[in-house]
């Protein structure tokens, strides 16, 4: 199929109604505050390896708070488990407004953590424990929210809605960078190491209010109320999914092969190869992560638009040759040393990122019919993000340590991204509009 527009039917919603505009950014908001605290976690990767994993090798330390980071994922399948059985059993509103929630009160607990220093063991352990509760808001957050927005949205605009909830989630990344941009111009290292560090996430409580608020206000998702009215509820959305819909759930876990390796490369583990590796300032360093960020964030929207006007397949398979042929050159460029060559090579990855990000939420909505879309959306997606983009960086790391190549990485998301394209190629599915709930 070459294209996805279709007219707009009798009855649906417009696409600039206030309803559609309140949906899209209530949704966003969660999703801003998920990556709102990963980026800060990210950005802050230095410091929380001193501060919580103390070790005489900086290798090591830096290693076992991306393996923390990688804890946040692995409750994501649990999370998508949960809040994706409550979203298609009772509605999109509650676990909506439950995992924003979740996310919010956790993320501030970790800015009022005892670290290693006065707490020994239990530091590191609490540290563990809140990103758990992160991984598991997170997996019902981002399947919800999607599934939520390409509801709410026109035939022939599901694209661009969708693509909000990347956007959203990336948007937050930015906003985490230019706090600990901030506060590592502002603050002495000494000062940010005591307790400026804590700032960042103790910021987090606005966001939680606010994301409350609009989440409370909110109508339910004109398709669920439809299937809610004709009693076409699943009792068992998650045996239903297994039994009639497992197709679909291989696909997206295919899919997120190249785009989690990818996204999580460029948004959680570039920042740290820039300062370990290439040897930039931390004010350097966030600041080429903030303006590359900046400019994904308005990618990811063109692309959403672009799946709604050439079809979802094309821009997939735009994205899984680029994620194939820009790992080498970026890094390539980034090695090159200096601000200017940190900015370029970034821009370089963050195209296939934004590509994938633009089309991939409307799609894996489109794959599940509405009684089992937020199970199969948020379970594929947990599944994915748990396996390839929580250990990405870890991943990365590790093979520059193995290997003595600082472009290792490169190949593991050429690799990665290869599997992603054969998927796209041979599923039918990816091609076809969905069937009707």
């Amino acid at each position: 199929m070459s294209r996805s527009a279709s007219p707009v039917a009798p009855g649906e919603v417009p696409a600039r109604t206030p309803l559609a505009r309140r949906a899209v950014v209530a949704a966003g908001t969660g999703n801003a505050l998920e990556f709102y605290d990963f980026a800060i976690f990210a950005s802050l990767t230095p410091v929380i390896s001193q501060l919580f994993f103390p070790a005489g090798d900086a290798l090591a330390a830096i290693l076992s708070t991306l393996a923390v980071f990688a804890v946040g994922f692995v409750m994501r399948p649990v999370g998508a488990v949960v809040f994706g059985r409550l979203a298609d059993r009772h509605g999109r509103r509650i676990p909506l407004a439950v995992a924003v929630l979740i996310m919010g009160v956790t993320t501030v607990l970790i800015g009022v953590m005892p670290t290693y220093a006065a707490a020994g063991v239990v530091a590191p352990l609490l540290l563990c424990l809140a990103r758990l509760l992160q991984g598991l808001s997170v997996g019902g957050e981002f399947g919800t929210s999607a599934s939520f927005l390409v509801e709410h949205a026109p035939a022939h605009r599901r694209g661009l809605y969708g693509s909000f909830a990347f956007f959203s989630s990336t948007a937050g990344s930015v906003l985490g960078a230019v706090v600990v941009l901030v506060l590592t111009i502002a603050m002495s290292t000494e000062t940010l190491h005591g307790w400026g560090w804590r700032v960042p996430f103790l910021l987090g409580f606005p966001l939680l209010v606010v994301g409350l608020y609009l989440r409370y206000r909110i109508a339910e998702s004109p398709e669920f109320e439809e299937v809610k009215a004709g009693n076409a509820r699943e009792s068992s959305p998650l045996r239903t999914l297994f039994r009639r819909h497992w197709r679909a759930f291989l696909v997206v876990l295919g899919i997120c092969v190249g785009f989690n390796i990818a996204a999580s490369t460029v948004q959680a583990f570039v920042l740290t190869y820039i300062q370990s590796v290439i040897g930039l300032s931390a004010v350097e360093a966030l600041t080429s992560v903030v303006v590359a960020t900046t400019v994904g964030v308005v990618l990811v929207l063109v692309f959403g638009h672009f799946s709604d006007r050439f079809g979802r397949k094309s821009v997939l398979v735009f994205a899984c040759a680029l994620a194939v042929l820009l790992p080498y050159p970026s890094l390539l460029v980034i090695g090159l040393g200096g601000f200017a060559a940190a900015l370029v090579g970034q821009l370089i990855l963050w195209i296939p990122v934004a590509a994938f990000g633009g089309a991939i939420p409307a799609l894996f909505a489109e794959l599940f019919p509405t009684q089992v879309r937020a199970s199969g959306f948020g379970i594929g997606y947990g599944f994915g993000s748990a396996i390839f983009a929580g250990t990405a960086p870890f991943v990365a790391t590790l093979l520059i340590d193995l290997t003595g190549d600082t472009l290792a990485p490169a190949w593991y998301m050429t690799a990665a991204a290869l599997v992603t394209l054969a998927v796209v190629l041979i599923s039918a599915s990816v091609a076809r509009r969905p069937a009707a709930a």
